[in-house]
């Protein structure tokens, strides 16, 4: 592997003496790059020795190594305590065994990245095991080459340097190759075995091992093109690793800078290509360099977008919302929480948000579980999206009899979701749920002598909207378990059930109205698609028992709507104005040609152009009412003020400049308004009194023009004046202004 060491410059200008720094290769050094260097004395020489056979067998096999080349391993046993390490690769010279192998720091494989190893240190890693507190052990060392086998044994000289010796030379058929063994000590024994297993799983091919090692079969969550997704504890590793060529390093996050979607808890395996990470010299770690940190950087944000990709093209397969929910938790169950709910707000279906609960805009649900009998009350509750698949999804706009309209919907029995809304928010709250195909309980309809009347069912006073928004006042059978909606009845004085005086509080925070008033409210809401027909509202009286939780007034649920319909834009100037709100000479005014006004001042006829708009403008405007203000009368009625913004009528604002521009020229209304006494309305008049008003705007300009000649006659008289007193002496003053006149 190429080491990637930076050119440095040589600054040695102006100097007086030199020396080189050099190495002393005594006993203490070695110690501290072999033993000392190492944290992991068993894994090291596992790691290292099994790297040079992987690279041996690739420089001389390539990528395809047959399977009888595969390098093997003999794992120590309680009967051969002794690990012992061969590969089939092109072997070593005696040459190379002696300048190469015998060297510290002396490699090979630094002109490609082709090959692992690099550091020159590796096949001394045997000492890092063998050097101990007891003293210090020796390892043979067998190269096959060239139809020769030669077994030189590396050891401590009594000074504690390193030495190679050659024991065996002697010809040999065998496949070329290295083999590499030491004595292990019988404690260490298990370990070795254990540091083999977590080792070896990285390498592929992985080398014959002796005796086997059972590893577990990984369960892949999911796979790209640089890494790969294993379920936590199917593999020998924890957290996120990157393997280079065939050895595996954590990846402490703290180095590398990342959006937090890549957590200490994933186990994550991604492959960078031999060469682009730098690593410590025993190669249990990695050197966080630049070129390091942005390799990482870049291998988890592929990881980060390709599992994002992924997870959407699952979600796109799902043919409903609670299907893409259901895929969507299925990809990310390994995530945790708080990333799984950031990838909500990115992976969506059709535009929607895979929210983990059932959406609450505008409705209540419930649900009914599979093989339900009965149920005492609807339960407003939090569903989650994964309970409702299978679910039959149930709406229902009228909370009335629903027990009976189960059962004739044949659905006792069935896992439900219960989903209780009005009828004008339908559309939004199935939009909210992916437009599934859902069961319309209101399309039942219960007979009277169907309704189930269990031991909760009272003949209590009830207020029936009827059809076209009416509302009638009867007794009814009213199941108290089931819930619904109730007007409080409240004492008004001794005479309070006289017709018209009965009085009910609708809501929480307002006071109580008449039940007339009540009646009109309601046809106004139901005019606003607020309350349907067949709405049954409970009068409950101040004698009755408390209703339950499942009882809400009417008024709650039902101003929150009315105040929603309100558009406070719509109260403009013009709200509710006709043309015959003008005052009848402005009208008249609005009728006249613009010839009339041909001839008019700048600001009459300024204010004949925008009048005219303004009449125009109320001849179009609709008065009649909108939803605003039908909601606006409603809350009134309710006792309940709107805040509506200031505006200003423009009806009064032109009066008003009508009134200034009649202060301003004398005879305009005079002839616009003539004396009551003596008119009357036919065309002869207002043809009359255009002409008049045409007449009289002449008049106007005519004074306008000779006042505009007057003052030019005066301008020329003054530089006339000037002119000759610049030229001549003059006898006498004259004034040109009067001269002019």
């Amino acid at each position: 592997m190429k080491l990637g060491l930076q050119e440095h410059v040589d600054v040695a200008a102006g100097v007086q003496d030199e020396v080189a720094i050099s190495f002393e290769a005594n006993a203490v050094a070695f110690y501290a790059q072999i033993s000392g260097l190492a944290k992991d004395k068993i894994g090291y020489p596992i790691r290292e020795l099994t790297t040079n056979m992987w690279d041996g067998s690739r420089l001389k096999y390539g990528d395809d190594i047959p399977e009888d080349m595969i390098p093997q391993i003999k794992l120590p046993t309680p009967l051969s305590p002794t690990i012992s390490f061969r590969d089939f690769g092109p072997g070593m010279s005696p040459d190379d065994m002696k300048n190469v192998y015998a060297r510290l720091y002396a490699s090979t494989k630094r002109g490609s990245n082709d090959q692992v190893g690099g550091w020159g240190l590796g096949s001394k890693s045997p000492y890092a095991y063998l050097i101990s507190d007891s003293g210090s052990g020796s390892y043979t060392v067998t190269s096959y080459h060239g139809g020769m086998m030669r077994t030189y044994v590396l050891s401590l000289s009594q000074s504690g340097a390193p030495t190679m010796r050659l024991l065996i030379e002697a010809p040999s058929d065998e496949p070329t190759g290295l083999e590499v063994s030491f004595p292990v000590r019988r404690e260490d024994i298990r370990e070795f075995h254990d540091r083999a297993r977590r080792i070896l799983w990285s390498f592929t091919p992985r080398p014959k091992i002796t005796p086997a090692i059972d590893w577990k079969e990984p369960v892949v969550m999911s796979q790209g093109d640089n890494y790969t997704r294993y379920k936590n504890g199917t593999v020998p590793f924890d957290g996120p690793h990157v393997r280079m060529g065939c050895v595996m390093y954590p990846i402490d996050m703290r180095q590398i800078k990342t959006t937090g979607f890549l957590d200490y808890s994933d186990v994550v395996l991604f492959d960078a290509p031999i060469g682009s990470l730098k690593v410590t010299l025993s190669r249990e770690e990695l050197a966080y360099d630049d070129n390091t940190k942005s390799t990482l950087t870049r291998l988890v944000q592929e990881y980060e977008q390709n599992f994002i990709k992924n997870c959407q093209e699952a979600v796109d397969t799902a043919e409903d919302l609670i299907g893409a929910v259901e895929l969507f938790e299925e990809a990310t169950q390994s995530l945790g929480v708080s990333r799984t709910e950031k990838l909500r707000e990115v992976v969506k279906w059709r535009g929607k948000t895979l929210s983990s609960t059932v959406p609450k805009i505008n409705c209540k649900t419930g649900m009914l579980a599979d093989g339900w009998v009965h149920f005492d009350k609807f339960e407003d509750t939090t569903v989650r999206m994964s309970w409702c698949r299978d679910a039959k999804i149930v709406i229902e706009h009228n909370p009335s009899y629903s027990y009976s309209r189960f059962q004739m919907a044949q659905l006792v029995g069935q896992k439900v979701l219960w989903i209780r809304c009005k009828r004008a928010f339908r559309e939004e709250v199935l939009n909210a749920l992916g437009n599934p195909e859902v069961v319309e309980l209101d399309t039942f309809k219960v007979p009277a002598s169907k309704r189930t009347r269990g031991k909760t069912v009272r003949r209590r006073r009830v207020m029936v909207v009827t059809e076209g928004g009416g509302v009638l006042v009867s007794q009814e059978d009213v199941d108290l378990a089931e819930g619904g909606f109730y007007l409080q009845r409240v004492s008004n004085g001794l005479y309070s059930r006289r017709r018209g005086n009965e009085y009910v509080k609708v809501s929480t925070e307002q006071n109580s109205v008449s039940l007339s008033v009540m009646k009109e409210v309601i046809s106004a809401s139901f005019e606003l698609g607020l309350v349907e027909e067949g709405t049954t509202i409970l009068i409950q009286s101040e004698d009755h028992a408390a209703l339950g939780d499942n009882w809400t007034l009417f008024g709650d649920d039902l101003i929150p709507d009315l105040q929603a319909k309100i558009d406070v834009s719509t109260f403009t100037g013009l709200h509710q104005k006709s043309f015959n709100d003008l005052d009848s000479a402005l009208r008249g005014i609005v009728g006249m040609t613009p010839a009339t006004f041909a001839n008019a001042p700048g600001d009459l006829l300024l204010f004949k152009t925008e009048l005219t708009a303004l009449g125009t403008a109320l001849r179009g405007n609709s008065t009649v009412d909108t939803p605003t203000d039908k909601a606006h009368s409603a809350l009134s009625r309710l006792g309940i003020e709107i805040d509506k913004p200031e505006v200003q009528c423009p009806i009064t604002a032109m009066e008003r400049r009508y009134r200034e521009l009649c202060s301003k020229y004398a005879l305009l209304k005079l002839i616009i308004e003539p004396n009551p006494y003596y008119s009357y309305s036919n065309r002869t008049d207002a043809a009359q009194t255009q002409r008049q008003l045409k007449h009289y705007c002449d008049l106007l300009h005519a004074e306008q023009q000779l006042l505009q000649q007057q003052a030019e006659m005066a301008r020329a008289a003054l530089a006339l004046n000037d002119n000759n007193q610049n030229t001549a002496p003059v006898e006498d003053e004259i004034d040109p202004l009067a001269e002019a006149a």
